[in-house]
C-alpha cells in the first residue's frame, strides 16, 4: 500500500470508507426496517382477535349470560345455549384454542363462566397472567375493548383480546376472551432477522459494486410489507401487494397475505353470523340480503363510490341489528304497540349505533343503522334530520327499505302491487323520501325490482 501513489492510496481510502458507510447504512435501515416490521406485525395480530372478539361479544346474550352465571351449573339449556354461540366464533374464524367468558375478577383471578370446549365448570377459578389483570380489569370496569400484547405463560406466549358482554340495560357482565399463540410467528420473525443480518453482511462486501441494486432489493420488500401490514390493521384486509422474493422477505410475505385472507374471510363469516341472528329474531330469511342487492342496485343510478357501495351494502345487511335490545315479545307483538312500547322500538336505531360503533369492521354500516327511520322532511326518529342532513346511504335506504315492505306481506296487511308501491314512492318524494333518490328508483324497470325484492309486477 505504501507503494501505491498518494494518488491511489487515497482512492483506497475513499473506496473503503464508502464501503464501510454504505454496510453501516444497510444494516442499520435492514434494522430499523425489521423492528418496524415486528411492530406491525404483533398489531396485526392484535387487531385481527380484538376484531373478532368485539363481534363475538355482540352474539353473546348478556342477560342470558347473567341468568347462567348465578345457577352456577354447566348443565342447563341456556348454558348449552351460550356455548354453542362460543363454538361458532371459535369455528367461524379457525381458532385453535377455546374462546370462553370470565366474569368476577378479584386480583390475579377471575372466574370461567361459559367456554367452548366445556371443560371449565361455571365458577371454576382461573389465574390470570400479570399482562392480562390491568386490561381485564379495565374491559370489565369502563367497558372497553383491549388486546394485552404478547406475553408469556406456562403454556406459550400469546396474544390475548377481550371485548364486554353487555345485557340489555348496556351493562358489562362478562368479558369475552379469545387466544391466539405467536410462538410460530415470533420464531419466522427471529429466523429472519437473523438471516437477513447474515445476508447483510455479505451484501456489504459487493456495496461498492451493486450497493445501490442490493438496498433496493432489501428494502423495497420490507416497505411492501410494511404497507401491507398497515393496511391489515386499518381494516383493508382485501389489499394485495405482490412480493417476488424466494427468501425469508417473500415468506413473511406470504404470511401476512395468509393473514389479510384470513381477516377478509372472517369479517365475512360474522357479517353472515350477525345476519342470520337478525333472520332468527323474525327478518324473513333472506330478505336482508334482497335488501343489499336492491340497495346496489340504486347506489349504481346515483353513480356511488365504491367505498360508499360497500358501505350502503353493509348497513342494509345490519341495520335493525339494533333489535337485538328490544325484547322478543315487543318484537313479536301481533297487535298495535302501546305507547310505550313504542318509544322502546323506536330506539333501536340509537342502539345499534351503540352496538356497531365498538367493531371497527363494522362502523362503515353506522350512517344506514343510525339513520334509516329519519324523514327528508324532518319528521322521522330518531333525531329528526332532515333533507341532506340525513347521510346520503340512509336516504336510499329508507326507498328500498320502503318498497320492500309494501310489496310483501304483513301480518296487519296484504302486499301491494308493485306499480301501487312506486306511486307512494313518489306521491311521498320531498316528504317521507328524497327526490333524487326517488326519481333513480323509478328510472329502474319494475320487471327489474321484481326480480330483485321477489314480489308481484
Amino acid at each position: 500500500m505504501k507503494n501505491l501513489p498518494i494518488w491511489r492510496r487515497l482512492a483506497w481510502r475513499l473506496g473503503a470508507s464508502f464501503l464501510l458507510l454504505t454496510a453501516i447504512a444497510v444494516l442499520l435501515s435492514g434494522f430499523l426496517q425489521y423492528r418496524a416490521q415486528e411492530q406491525w406485525l404483533r398489531q396485526s395480530l392484535g387487531s385481527l382477535l380484538l376484531n373478532i372478539a368485539r363481534t363475538g361479544a355482540l352474539l353473546v346474550d348478556g342477560d342470558l349470560h347473567q341468568a347462567v352465571v348465578a345457577a352456577a351449573r354447566s348443565d342447563t339449556p341456556e348454558y348449552a345455549r351460550l356455548r354453542r354461540e362460543l363454538v361458532r366464533i371459535q369455528e367461524t374464524n379457525r381458532l385453535g384454542d377455546a374462546v370462553y367468558t370470565l366474569t368476577d375478577v378479584q386480583g390475579a383471578t377471575a372466574r370461567f363462566a361459559v367456554i367452548s370446549n366445556g371443560l371449565a365448570p361455571v365458577g371454576l377459578e382461573y389465574r390470570l397472567a400479570p399482562e392480562i389483570q390491568p386490561i381485564l380489569h379495565r374491559v370489565l370496569t369502563e367497558g372497553v375493548p383491549a388486546y394485552t400484547g404478547i406475553y408469556v405463560s406456562s403454556s406459550g406466549t400469546w396474544i390475548t383480546a377481550f371485548a364486554p358482554v353487555k345485557n340489555s340495560a348496556g351493562q358489562t357482565v362478562a368479558a369475552l376472551d379469545v387466544d391466539f399463540r405467536v410462538d410460530v410467528y415470533l420464531g419466522e420473525l427471529a429466523a429472519v432477522r437473523r438471516r437477513f443480518y447474515l445476508h447483510s453482511l455479505a451484501g456489504a462486501v459487493l456495496a461498492l459494486i451493486a450497493g445501490v441494486l442490493l438496498a433496493r432489493q432489501i428494502t423495497r420488500p420490507v416497505v411492501q410489507l410494511s404497507g401491507l401490514a398497515r393496511g391489515i390493521v386499518e381494516g383493508h384486509f382485501a389489499t394485495s401487494v405482490r412480493i417476488t422474493a424466494r427468501d425469508e422477505i417473500g415468506m413473511l410475505g406470504n404470511v401476512l397475505h395468509l393473514m389479510a385472507e384470513r381477516l377478509n374471510v372472517s369479517h365475512r363469516s360474522m357479517t353472515e353470523v350477525l345476519v342470520r341472528a337478525l333472520e332468527a329474531r323474525g327478518e324473513a330469511t333472506g330478505s336482508l340480503r334482497r335488501l343489499a342487492d336492491a340497495s346496489a342496485m340504486v347506489s349504481e343510478r346515483l353513480e356511488l363510490s365504491p367505498t360508499q357501495r360497500e358501505a350502503l351494502e353493509l348497513g342494509a345487511l345490519l341495520h335493525d341489528i339494533g333489535e337485538i335490545r328490544v325484547p322478543e315479545a315487543v318484537l313479536q307483538k301481533p297487535g298495535p304497540l302501546a305507547p310505550h312500547e313504542r318509544e322502546i322500538v323506536q330506539r333501536h336505531p340509537e342502539w345499534g349505533v351503540e352496538l356497531l360503533e365498538t367493531v371497527p369492521l363494522l362502523t362503515p354500516a353506522l350512517d344506514v343503522v343510525g339513520g334509516h327511520h329519519e324523514r327528508y322532511d324532518g319528521s322521522g326518529y330518531p333525531h329528526g334530520l332532515t333533507g341532506e342532513t340525513i347521510p346520503l346511504t340512509a336516504r336510499i335506504f329508507a326507498v328500498v327499505d320502503a318498497l320492500n315492505a309494501m310489496t310483501h306481506d304483513r301480518p296487519y296487511r296484504r302486499a301491494r302491487p308493485l306499480a301501487e308501491a312506486l306511486g307512494i314512492l313518489r306521491e311521498n318524494a320531498g316528504q317521507q323520501f328524497d327526490p333524487r333518490v326517488v326519481d333513480a328508483a323509478l328510472k329502474i324497470p319494475p320487471a327489474r325490482w321484481a326480480e330483485v325484492l321477489a314480489c308481484q309486477v
